[in-house]
């Protein structure tokens, strides 16, 4: 454990020579008048928001939902202000009901972002399609029958990655029935739904098949992260009422494809919280080439940071506590409740920090006043100052939503912070503007080929003078809502990025040199200066064509063994190889759709390579 008191005094000699983030509240000045409205006073927790740019001009947009008032879809006009598009975009067919979640993504690989929002006790979740001509069309049965559920969270990502976006959805309590038990209490919770996305306009529920169903946890916040380092998306799922008897504690999900499917092994990490998981975010806190996972809760967050062991709790020891404010009186303790959250550098110092979204359950005075937001500023050795209430995000509101992007395009992130109910004459949700004194930045959007095309799931990893940084595109929900799948830097006083490599699932990896600070970078899979596979260079052979229709070639480095695989991880072909012969493979016999080919070298080196058949 850490020295806490130390800590805290390094920290207070360390800061005074940091210059605190300027954020700037401008929501209304801009064109930004919405907030959500909570629907049940069983689950006051309505309000969403993602970032995306849905017009593919270049600027990012803001979808909200309302939860009982209606959703808004606001367009960037790249001015520095909004315009809300809701109705000319045909997102306003969502009428009377319950909207929570929202997360984008292009399901169908046409270059344009499609919406999913979730719902609350209503017909099912609505999947919007953009027609890029800046409307959307509803699809009715893209899920084939209907599924109802309350509905929360959700991220688009690659499980299978076949390429494809499939689709992951929190689901959380059916009646909010509590059941006491022998001095224990359960609650009615509701199995999360897994959307496999078939490549041609429709999904299939599959979370049952595959393990990920968790019909015990009430979910609320999910990422798709490779947390082990394995080139492939693993499953963190954050559960609500996880320390009632019965019901699941927070969830990890190991992908094992295409040999199996997922385990589940929070346990054998440290990661199975016990606790009101609500949102979630990531970070490398200690720069050890592993993700740190932080769960918003009721009480105490959770911050827990890997180790040779596993996962520890360190919240407190980094200085980044959330849990409680003393009324007046003293003699009562209201418990904050975290609920939206992101690590992001927003001093662009070369470090990630930390905010939260902060908000009550209870909408009567004085308790909103008392769950401000708090904003957590790093100070390069992984422990965290509170400096809240000195950048004036700290507020007398209910929050829900937080989402970061930014959004006027300088170099910054910006941070938008759902508040649901008018509380206190305020009738809109926030938007901070970084008017931080200006840093050097790189920010990176990574196009997929083989994997999908909003590169979903990369890894992006800077290097300047021997200092290294890591981020990984979109897959997380924070809660109820959706970051912008850019990585984003700070570079602090560096003009010049040594190296920079965008690691894709499968282990392809894409490398540039001798970079310039204060760029937009968008970097296509395999356009890269050095490719790879894994530990193999992929310029050792070749696999063509792809996509292929009656056979398969494979030429170049010697190859023991070679296995295909279809999009259910089901083993279709397998054949050994002569050392150094070329092999082809015949596949008149397979069906249309994704394949995986895991391709065995010599000294025990595996790769994988996605392939379509036409």
């Amino acid at each position: 454990m850490r020295n806490s008191l130390i800590v805290s005094l390094l920290l207070l000699q360390g800061f005074s020579s940091f210059a605190q983030p300027v954020l700037t509240e401008v929501s209304e000045s801009i064109g930004l008048s919405h907030h959500a409205v909570m629907c049940d006073f069983q689950m006051p927790a309505q309000g969403g928001a993602a970032w995306f740019d849905y017009d593919n001009d270049g600027w990012y947009d803001l979808y909200l939902t309302g939860g009982s008032v209606p959703d808004a879809l606001f367009r960037n006009n790249g001015d520095g202000t909004f315009t809300d598009r809701t109705a000319d975009a045909g997102i306003g067919v969502i009428a009377n009901v319950f909207t929570d979640g929202v997360t984008t993504g292009d399901v169908n690989r046409d270059g344009w972002d499609d919406i999913l929002v979730t719902t609350f006790k209503t017909a099912g979740n609505y999947l919007f399609l953009n027609n890029g001509d800046g409307t959307f069309a509803v699809q009715l049965n893209w899920a084939g029958a209907v599924d109802s559920a309350n509905s929360f969270s959700a991220t688009f990502g690659d499980l299978n990655m076949d390429g494809w976006l499939d689709l992951y959805i929190c689901n959380w309590s059916r009646y909010m029935q509590v059941t006491v038990n022998g001095g224990n209490v359960s609650v009615d919770s509701e199995a999360n739904y897994y959307y496999q996305n078939n490549g041609d306009g429709t999904f299939t529920e599959r979370a049952e098949d595959l393990g990920l169903d968790d019909p015990l946890g009430c979910g609320l916040g999910v990422m798709i992260t490779d947390f082990d380092n394995d080139f492939d998306p693993d499953l963190f799922v954050a559960n609500d009422f996880g320390q009632f008897y019965g019901n699941s504690p927070n969830r990890l999900y190991r992908n094992d494809s295409p040999l199996e499917s997922f385990v589940e092994v929070s346990n054998d990490f440290g990661l199975d919280s016990e606790i009101n998981g609500m949102g979630v975010a990531k970070t490398d806190v200690n720069f050890d080439g592993v993700f740190d996972y932080y769960t918003t809760n009721i009480r105490n967050d959770k911050f827990m940071v890997s180790s040779v062991s596993g996962y520890e709790d360190e919240l407190v020891d980094r200085g980044m506590k959330n849990d409680s404010v003393w009324l007046q009186n003293l003699t009562v303790r209201h418990w904050n409740v975290g609920w939206g959250a992101g690590f992001l550098d927003i001093d662009n110092d070369m470090d990630e920090d930390l905010m939260v979204a902060n908000g009550s359950l209870r909408y009567d005075y004085p308790w909103p006043a008392l769950d401000s937001n708090r904003l957590f500023l790093n100070d390069g050795n992984g422990d965290f100052v509170d400096v809240s209430f000195e950048t004036g995000i700290a507020d007398t509101y209910v929050s829900r939503a937080l989402a970061y992007c930014d959004y006027d395009l300088d170099g910054d992130l910006d941070v938008f912070v759902g508040i649901t109910d008018s509380i206190n004459g305020t009738s809109h949700s926030f938007l901070f503007r970084n008017d931080s004194p200006p840093k050097n930045w790189l920010q990176v959007k990574a196009v997929g080929v083989e994997n999908n095309t909003n590169g979903i799931g990369a890894k992006v990893v800077v290097y300047i003078n021997g200092q290294s940084q890591m981020r990984e595109i979109g897959g997380q929900s924070s809660f109820n809502s959706q970051h912008w799948h850019v990585a984003h830097f700070g570079l602090g006083n560096n003009l010049l990025v040594d190296s920079l490599q965008v690691i894709w699932y499968g282990g392809g990896i894409d490398r540039y040199y001798h970079l310039n600070a204060n760029q937009f970078m968008e970097v296509t899979e395999e356009q890269g200066l050095i490719t790879g596979i894994g530990r193999a260079n992929e310029l050792e052979f070749q696999v063509h064509p792809n996509p292929f229709t009656h056979e398969i070639n494979l030429t170049g480095s010697p190859v023991e063994k070679l296995e295909l695989y279809d999009s259910k991880g089901s083993l279709v072909v397998s054949s050994s190889v002569k050392l150094g012969e070329a092999k082809r493979i015949e596949t008149s016999h397979l069906p249309a759709g994704n394949y995986l080919l895991k391709i065995e070298l010599t000294g025990g080196v595996s790769v994988m390579r996605k392939l379509i058949k036409e």
